[in-house]
Parts: structure tokens; sequence; C-alpha cells
């Protein structure tokens, strides 16, 4: 084999595991990414790649991430010009940050209505038992939910608490920590709730390390996701067992977890 067609078959390769890794999501994979990439982005791919701090700089507000390892091995100093975000998890061929706390209301009580109950939210797709595992869409869904039951009473319930407050959510505010919370923070999809459940061992031993036992994914509470089953009902999650249920948008107080974009 020539030179020449050695490196046409390499050109090939490559240019196929470019195409196998868009077609998984990895859509800022291109022929000029380096081929040493690819193998972290398969094990992104196939399942957990990591799970690591989100933190801002103080200084510039600009966002870093931290192994366990890496944090520890911060001097006091260096870990003060940090402010803590989440948990970001990559998995699966999805990243997202996943909020420190549970969400509370102005009265300090942590469960709220999905609310709009009855209402069609055009371009909400309902999601039966099957389609409900590839849904990642919270961001989406939540901008849509947010949009159409703004300040509408559906049945005794004003808006969308639940999206409200995960839109709401702030892990830091410049009254406070000296610096704003700039992320798009939102309810999660049933899909990106899967992960936070498949993980959950993990996430809540990195939560207890990072802020307490308070913070960890915790039994016996139901979550609401942006996905819904109908226009009555939207699906739930138990985080800590996987048990999944619908229930009704507007008869159930249940808790916020929020999530954000990296």
């Amino acid at each position: 084999m020539t030179n020449e067609q050695s490196a046409t078959l390499l050109r090939l390769n490559k240019q196929a595991q470019v195409a196998a890794l868009n077609a998984v999501g990895f859509s800022d994979i291109t022929e000029n990414s380096r081929a040493s990439e690819f193998g972290q982005r398969i094990k992104w791919a196939a399942g957990l790649l990591d799970l690591t701090l989100a933190c801002n700089r103080i200084s510039d507000n600009s966002k870093a991430y931290f192994t366990v390892a890496e944090w520890n091995s911060l001097t006091a100093v260096n870990k003060q010009l940090y402010i803590k975000r989440g948990l970001r998890i990559r998995a699966h061929g999805h990243s997202f940050v996943i909020a420190a706390q549970e969400c509370y209301n102005a009265d300090m009580t942590t469960t709220f209505y999905w609310g709009g109950q009855g209402k069609a939210i055009d371009g909400l797709n309902q999601k039966g038992l099957g389609a409900m595992y590839g849904c990642f869409t919270g961001e989406e869904d939540t901008d849509l939910i947010i949009t159409i039951l703004k300040d509408q009473n559906n049945s005794g319930v004003i808006g969308a608490p639940a999206a409200e407050a995960a839109r709401a959510y702030r892990a830091y505010t410049l009254e406070s920590d000296g610096i704003d919370d700039e992320s798009n923070w939102f309810l999660p999809s049933s899909g990106q709730m899967l992960l936070m459940y498949r993980y959950r061992d993990k996430i809540n031993e990195m939560m207890r390390t990072f802020w307490s036992s308070d913070s960890m994914l915790m039994t016996d509470k139901y979550y609401w996701s942006s996905t819904i089953w109908d226009n009555n009902s939207a699906w739930t999650f138990e985080l800590n067992t996987g048990r999944f249920t619908v229930q009704n948008k507007n008869s159930v107080l249940l808790h916020v977890r929020a999530i954000a974009s990296e």
C-alpha cells in the first residue's frame, strides 16, 4: 500500500468515526477534531464519562469543573477563588448540572403543583412509557410550559409552579455571594431524571462530599419532570429508587430538583 493509499484509508476511517459520533449526538465533532478525542467521546456515549464539581470563578464568572481529586489538590486560598454551582454529569452523550439543593417556595416549603391541568401546550409532546426514556428536552420544555401557562388560572393553580420554581433557582446571588448565577436552570425531562437515577449512588456520594447529606437525591420523595403523559398528568420520579409514575398536574404537591446546561 502506498503512502497516498494509507492516507486515504485513514481519512475515510476518520470520516466514518466522525459520522458515528455525530449520529449519537456529538454534533461538535468534525473532521477537523483531534482523533485523540474520539476515545473519550465513545466512553461518554456508552455510559458515565464523569461527575465533576461545577464552579464559577468569582473574578470573571467563568465556568470551571473539578474532580474530587482536583478540588482536594487546591489550596484553601485557591478554593476561595470559586463558588460552587452544582454537580455536572456527563453520561450517555448528555451533559447537565444538577442543583445541590431542592427548590423552595417563598414560605420555605419544597413542594409544588405542576399546573395547567387540562391545558394543551403546543410543542410539548406527550410521552408514553417507551418514549419517555429518550426524552432530553427539559430546557425547551420548561420554556414552553412557562410561556403558555404564565399567569393562567387552571383549576385553581396559577401558572406553572414547578417549572417556574426550577427556572427561578439560583445557586448563588450577587447580594449574598458577590456574583450572579447566570445559569438557565430548568425542570428536568424524563430522560434526564432517569440518568440521575441510574447514577444516583455516585451522585449522592459527591453531593455529600461537596455539600452535605441534605443535598442528596433522597428516598421517598417524588420529583416532577417536564415530560407530560397527557394534558392532565406529567411523569414523576423517585430518584433514589427509580420508581416512576404519572400524577395529576394540579392535585399533587411534589418536589423540584432543577438542572442546568453546562
